[in-house]
């Protein structure tokens, strides 16, 4: 027998109510959330009234320029997302549960993504979907998309993805740019480095087409200096390992460094120029993303990326992207 702790007689508040208390403590302002919510703003003000009588207390203080929380409604604000996420969680996992999952599929994932997210992710799957037998491979970004088009993989996170017709891209996070070195190196006395202070360094850069080559060989154009790194590599921890002997200075997302950041084998600085960040981004195709298995992965591993970055627990601290 279920153990419900609340009496039969327990005043209990509105969801609904709470939701719209949710935007009007965001925007500051009845008219303002009445817009996010596409409603008309009477509603929005009879459903707080509503919402104070449930309660017993006065929320909120209107001010010339909107309104401002009580003690109250501050005690509200600080719990009611929680509730609200929980409430929608809930509903994903009964929902998930309903329906057996089962069967494989390949995700490709970034070498910087999945030093984050690959411990954090399998084993949730696993609770999840026990059935769904999930293989993480791990390619460089231009190897991932053909391998997604040929559908080879179901899925991938990666960075800067182009248009395809064939591709569904959802952005994930804009990630910046680092430039890597030993902790004795010059580097630890620059607050941060510009791209014209990176063309009089000694470079050991990523080959051929991954992103943050491309991403550098326009920058260096911009300035109208020659890109010529001492040693290319595709492999980004051969790359680090490069840097913390000494040979040169690489580029990367903090994500892709951590471990080696944590160990005290390199720093950071990040590149100060405009435009040096990556897109993380999650593909499959149009196809691909039609299928069961593929939509609850794709709806999973882009929430969880994203609650991992607003969490603070994503190096870097990106910016999260939310369509």
């Amino acid at each position: 027998m279920i153990d419900f702790p609340l009496s039969q007689d327990a005043q209990l508040i509105d969801i609904d109510l709470l939701n719209v208390f949710c935007w009007v403590a965001k925007t500051h302002s009845f008219s303002r959330a009445a817009a996010e919510l596409r409603t008309a703003q009477p509603v929005v003000t009879r459903k707080m009234g509503k919402l104070e009588e449930q309660i017993g207390a006065q929320l909120f203080i209107r001010t010339s320029r909107g309104c401002k929380l009580t003690e109250a409604g501050q005690m509200l604000a600080a719990r009611a997302p929680g509730i609200l996420t929980q409430l929608v969680r809930l509903k994903e996992e009964i929902g998930h549960s309903t329906q057996v999952v089962s069967g494989s599929l390949s995700m490709g994932i970034t070498n910087s993504a999945s030093m984050v997210m690959a411990p954090y992710l399998l084993p949730m799957i696993a609770q999840r979907w026990p059935l769904l037998r999930v293989n993480m491979v791990e390619e460089l970004s231009h190897t991932m998309i053909e391998r997604v088009l040929s559908e080879e993989l179901a899925l991938a996170v990666l960075y800067d993805p182009p248009a395809h017709p064939d591709l569904v891209s959802v952005p994930l996070l804009m990630e910046r740019l680092y430039v890597l070195g030993r902790p004795d190196s010059p580097l630890r006395d620059l607050p941060r480095v510009s791209v014209r202070d990176l063309a009089a360094l000694p470079l050991v850069l990523p080959s051929g087409h991954q992103t943050i080559r491309m991403l550098l060989e326009d920058a260096f154009a911009e300035i109208d200096k020659p890109l010529t790194p001492l040693y290319e590599a595709t492999s980004m921890s051969m790359l680090r390992a490069m840097a913390a002997q000494g040979m040169g200075y690489t580029v990367a997302t903090q994500g892709g460094a951590s471990a080696d950041i944590d160990a005290g084998k390199l720093i950071t600085r990040p590149l100060s120029d405009k435009g040096m960040s990556l897109s993380l981004t999650l593909i499959t195709t149009r196809a691909q993303g039609r299928l069961r298995n593929v939509q609850f992965m794709v709806d999973f591993v882009s929430s969880e990326i994203r609650t991992v970055a607003r969490r603070g627990l994503w190096p870097g601290k990106p910016t999260v992207v939310v369509r």
